[in-house]
């Protein structure tokens, strides 16, 4: 029997997931995270994963905006060696097996609204802290794309503060919790200068250990995600919002403070039900593997 193949390439890591059977939801047969590189390299690591098992189809994640019909990439702002480039074209000449694209925040959000912590939910807007930061907002199983195909962008939201963005904003969300972020921070709290930089997870770890600069990020990180969270309620009043990613491994330090920061600073807000991703990083790779059964129905 034929398999879906999701990948959700990231802009740290890339998650390979093999799904048995066409409908998007049967048992995982294989699933790996490497690091990502480019395409070309991407192509060789899906081979290998893949191996000699069929797959009746693929679908890949692409972070930023790209034409739905060819699937070519306008910008992506984490990962710029995609603009211009059609990636799933690439990777299905690669392997020989047909593919699309599918918008990473929109990857994430159906998989968590289908098999996640939205299930059962009619409106549902998903918040992915990765490397950039996603989201999606959906409505009675359909995705609200926005008239360009951009709605979602929630990392961002202009929250506060002279940090220059990769967008070329300052103060988005994204350089306060940002994966990408964090590290930069954390070593401008500590004064250590640009080659101090570290990982989300190096910032978790130095705060589990007492370390006051790295405590600080987190606080920050936590009160600028609840400030986008206010700001999704007033615009788009989702009946639940799910928060996952990379950064959200760690929900005690970011988005738990994040949810009871929402709920003492809320005004005239109806706060959606704010739920933990049951997902994790796999809500995208999944994500993708829905996309794919929806490419053969």
């Amino acid at each position: 029997m034929s398999a879906l193949l999701g990948i959700d390439y990231g802009g740290t890591h890339t998650k390979l997931l093999l799904v048995d059977g066409t409908d998007g939801d049967g048992p995982i047969l294989a699933r790996e995270s490497v690091r990502t590189a480019g395409v070309d390299e991407l192509g060789q690591e899906v081979r290998r994963f893949v191996a000699d098992r069929p797959v009746a189809q693929f679908a890949m994640t692409v972070a930023g905006t790209f034409d739905a019909g060819t699937g070519v990439v306008r910008r992506s702002v984490n990962m710029p060696w995609l603009d211009g480039t059609a990636p799933a074209h690439r990777v299905s000449e690669a392997i020989d097996v047909p593919g699309s694209a599918v918008q990473d925040g929109i990857a994430t959000a159906v998989g968590e609204a289908t098999l996640g912590a939205g299930r059962g939910a009619e409106d549902v807007f998903v918040i992915a802290l990765g490397t950039g930061i996603a989201g999606a907002h959906i409505v009675g199983g359909e995705v609200r794309a926005g008239a360009h195909g951009g709605a979602g962008e929630v990392g961002h939201i202009a929250i506060a503060g002279e940090h220059r963005c990769s967008c070329g904003q300052t103060g988005c969300l994204e350089t306060w919790i940002g994966g990408g972020q964090l590290g930069r921070r954390w070593a401008e709290q500590r004064g250590s200068g640009a080659a101090a930089v570290s990982t989300a997870h190096e910032v978790v770890l130095a705060a589990e250990a007492g370390d006051e600069p790295a405590q600080v990020v987190l606080r920050n990180a936590g009160q600028a995600l609840a400030k986008a969270l206010l700001q999704v309620s007033a615009m788009l009043d989702p009946a639940v919002v799910v928060v996952g990613g990379g950064v959200a491994r760690s929900p005690q330090w970011t988005v738990h403070p994040a949810f009871d920061t929402a709920r003492r600073d809320a005004t005239f807000h109806r706060l959606p039900e704010m739920r933990l991703a049951e997902l994790g990083v796999w809500a995208g790779a999944h994500g993708a593997v829905l996309a794919a059964a929806h490419e053969l129905a």
